[in-house]
């Protein structure tokens, strides 16, 4: 008896160690990066988010235009996913038979594990060039008196391009939350409907998308998170150069892109490294909030409903 409540106890100190060691280097890697943008932190103050300019010769930094061309490309690509995600999502749950539900989910949630630079090369290998020849030219065409459809560089690169193919990565996680979520609706509920005279087209308005909605929503902003921070797929295809997005078919720079290609050699300038670091903070927090908010929506709505369900609760 003994021997055997020795093993347990050693078993959960082991399992604590692992937890805590995670845990230790998460929050070690947030005191370094408060650490090295601290220099910049207490040089450009709260002013350092609304300033645009960035030129490291000058030693002058601002989050501004990284800011912009982070939150456009992130909302862009929601834009395009969610509509998307939506119908996979009602198809897959409402629609699809059964014997090949399994497979399609399968295939869609490998999208999710996907590396964003094999998006990224599809995405200029594709992407770049039908925006380019078709798009572009059309928009240029009978579009151009509109500021934030007009066509600065007929290049393909730029906004456009890069929140099209985040938003083929996002799209995975919200067509799959989006199907969890209507699987949670009580079949009570939706027989109901039905055998009150209700199309299937009404149970899914009706009462399903109310039902699920809340874990819906808690789906698209872990996709936001997802999206926020996305970086080589982004760096092959948004141009990359610091200005402030006029059009969608603007080029720009996104923080994690700007990271990406240069904080090698933002590193010979203790103050230019401590702006870049200052950003990655950002872009940590940022992340974090999101990512928090969506997991707390998701364990109250879709495990919670689960449970109820499971005992024919509505």
């Amino acid at each position: 008896m003994f021997n055997l409540k020795y093993k347990d106890d050693l078993y959960k100190l082991i399992l604590s160690v692992f937890v805590l060691s995670v845990i230790s280097v998460f929050l070690i890697a947030v005191i370094v990066i408060l650490f090295y943008s601290y220099p910049a932190i207490i040089r450009y103050g709260f002013s350092f988010l609304w300033v645009k300019a960035w030129n490291p010769p000058k030693e002058v930094f601002g989050a501004l235009t990284f800011l912009i061309g982070t939150f456009t490309v992130t909302f862009l690509a929601l834009l395009f996913a969610i509509p998307f995600s939506f119908g996979i999502g009602i198809f897959l749950q409402e629609y699809c038979p059964l014997f090949l539900r399994g497979i399609f989910t399968v295939i869609i949630e490998m999208m999710a594990g996907i590396p964003s630079v094999v998006f990224g090369v599809w995405g200029v290998l594709t992407i770049v060039p039908w925006l380019r020849q078709s798009v572009e030219p059309f928009f240029d065409r009978y579009f151009s008196g509109i500021p934030f459809l007009r066509v600065e560089e007929n290049i393909g690169y730029g906004i456009l391009a890069a929140s099209i193919v985040v938003a083929f990565m996002i799209l995975p996680i919200i067509s799959s939350i989006t199907k969890d979520s209507l699987a949670s609706v009580p079949k009570i509920a939706k027989d109901g409907a039905l055998a009150m005279g209700a199309t299937r087209l009404d149970v899914i308005k009706d009462v399903s998308m109310p039902y699920a909605l809340n874990g819906i929503y808690g789906g698209i902003i872990l996709g936001f998170g997802r999206a926020v921070g996305e970086t080589i797929a982004v760096v092959l295809l948004i141009g990359n150069q610091a200005v402030i997005p006029k059009s969608l078919f603007s080029v720009g720079y996104t923080i994690s892109s700007l990271l990406a290609n240069t904080f090698t050699f933002a590193v010979i300038s203790p103050i230019y490294a401590s702006a870049e670091v200052e950003l990655a903070l950002i872009l940590l927090a940022v992340s974090l909030i999101i990512n928090i908010v969506g997991r707390n929506i998701l364990n109250k709505v879709i495990g919670g409903r689960f449970n109820r369900s499971r005992f024919g609760g509505g």
